[in-house]
């Protein structure tokens, strides 16, 4: 709970609203209740407005102020403009979690275009409209932390998900560029205080993505049918995300890097091994490895 003072529990970051888009999820929900549990006002987004609105249950009985809720797509420009405008009775947008996101398998030649444009809507699409949104809010309000949950697959490349891959390997070049320009326009004088980017790269985390995303896409799991090399890959991701951390970890690391400032949030820091090897071989001019296991 809250000892009164917000901007303690944020560091130098000003007490204000926290958004989170896919806040029905397990990832939002432990964010909502995380920063709910401060004494903190949030605004949670999500399409699914049942699961949400169990997410905003836990959140007030953790602590949180208010909670607001916008039901929406996050790869609607609209619905970021209506998340900052649901923060202003609390001075504006302290720290912004764009978390939603989406996981359909496939090879990639064969994954319907649709399938493809659903995940690069939500995946990428999203945190550009919701930065797009929040940054100029936060600059003007002389201070605040924006997040972009990618993914290790942001960092790595696994088969059978190459519209989700792409997708996050684009969300972790959006924010690391982010970093850098909001680095220069406070230095300029743009901003009275601290305006952060960071990005998230989890790892397996315990989750329902796999049907999640099915259901976002008005699909039932066994409407989706994949054979052979698509299905073996498949079975392996569920395998690993089934066996994942549990999603407080990903709460507990994004609210540490809300006070200590830092850019890559790596929830399991073994993350960070898959990319090492990458750019070693990518030095050594040799083949990238195939990093999920069979099933």
């Amino acid at each position: 709970m809250s000892d009164g003072s917000s901007e303690n529990v944020l560091g130098d970051v000003a007490d204000g609203a926290v958004v989170i888009t896919g806040a029905g999820g397990s990832i939002g929900t432990a964010l909502a209740v995380t920063f709910g549990g401060l004494g903190l006002p949030l605004v949670l987004s999500d399409y699914d407005e049942f699961n949400m609105a169990m997410t905003g249950a836990q959140a007030m009985a953790a602590g949180a102020t208010d909670v607001r809720t916008v039901t929406g797509d996050a790869g609607d420009p609209e619905v970021a403009a209506t998340l900052v405008d649901a923060c202003e009775d609390h001075g504006g947008p302290a720290v912004a979690v764009f978390n939603a996101g989406i996981c359909v398998p496939g090879l990639t030649w064969e994954q319907p275009l649709e399938m493809w444009q659903r995940q690069v809507d939500v995946n990428y699409w999203g945190p550009v409209h919701g930065v797009r949104a929040v940054v100029p809010a936060m600059l003007a309000r002389g201070s605040g932390h924006t997040f972009a949950v990618a993914s290790g697959a942001g960092l790595v490349a696994p088969p059978g998900m190459g519209a989700y891959v792409s997708s996050k390997h684009a969300v972790v070049g959006l924010m690391e560029s982010l970093h850098h320009e909001l680095a220069r326009v406070v230095a300029a004088g743009g901003g009275a205080g601290p305006v952060r980017a960071s990005v998230v790269c989890p790892g397996n985390i315990a989750t329902n993505i796999a049907d999640n995303s099915l259901l976002s896409l008005n699909l039932e799991p066994d409407e989706v049918e994949l054979a052979g090399v698509a299905a073996d890959v498949d079975a392996a991701s569920r395998a690993g995300v089934d066996a994942g951390a549990a999603p407080q970890t990903v709460a507990d690391a994004v609210l540490d890097a809300v006070r200590t400032g830092r850019f890559w949030v790596l929830p399991q820091p073994e993350v960070a091994l898959g990319a090492l090897d990458r750019y070693q071989r990518l030095a050594d001019g040799g083949p990238p490895v195939d990093l999920l296991p069979p099933a």
